[in-house]
């Protein structure tokens, strides 16, 4: 518990530095006269949106967006890179040739479908010669074929029920599925951590 204390203290007060530096900065370029916009032209974004773009997200943006050079598998291959001017907040990072290897920990590779592996891949394959890519794309869109079907009677009988509804992202199941089930009026008891797709089907049920 003292951990996270510490580590909440110690976010805070980086970001409150940054907000700092970043307003020390911005009245150094207004004092100086450098301003982002032209005159006579409207402003591309709101002011905050705009401080946090420059001042922050500009400087900690390699922590987000990283690039890789193999499949997203448990362990990946990191592209890395680097800023070439060392202090532009909009400039492209350059990439270096080089990767590192890391462990996986922000995928939705959960089953680890997305690499090679030897029951998996061949049948996909073996598939993807009878069915296009897009079959898993929304039924909406692309239709219900066979192999859906036959999933969800594999499912319905795993479970002992009757019938059962597959979908292709755990998101859609519950911002689809609530509202379906639980119309206005209806209770909905959700812990506040829940995930946004139950959310987001709580408040679509009215």
């Amino acid at each position: 518990k003292v951990r996270k204390v510490m580590t909440a203290i110690m976010t805070f007060l980086t970001f409150t530095f940054m907000i700092l530096l970043g307003r020390m900065r911005d009245m150094l370029d207004a004092i100086g006269g450098n301003k982002n916009y032209r005159k006579g032209y409207a402003a591309l974004r709101e002011k905050q949106e705009d401080f946090y773009q420059r001042r922050m997200f500009g400087r900690i943006r390699d922590c987000w967006n990283r690039p890789i050079a193999s499949a997203p598998d448990a362990w990946v291959d990191l592209m890395e890179r680097v800023d070439p001017s060392h202090t532009s907040n909009t400039a492209d990072l350059a990439l270096l040739g080089t990767t590192r290897r890391c462990l996986n920990l922000g995928s939705y590779n959960y089953l680890g479908f997305a690499s090679a592996d030897a029951y998996c891949t061949p049948l996909v394959q073996e598939i993807f010669d009878e069915y296009c890519v897009s079959t898993c794309s929304p039924r909406v869109d692309a239709g219900t074929t066979p192999l859906h079907q036959e999933l969800e009677q594999i499912v319905a009988d795993f479970v002992g029920k009757k019938a059962a509804v597959t979908f292709g992202m755990g998101y859609a199941t519950n911002s689809a599925c609530i509202p379906t089930l639980v119309g206005k009026g209806g209770l909905i008891i959700s812990d506040q951590l829940n995930h946004a797709s139950i959310v987001t089907g709580a408040r679509g049920s009215g």
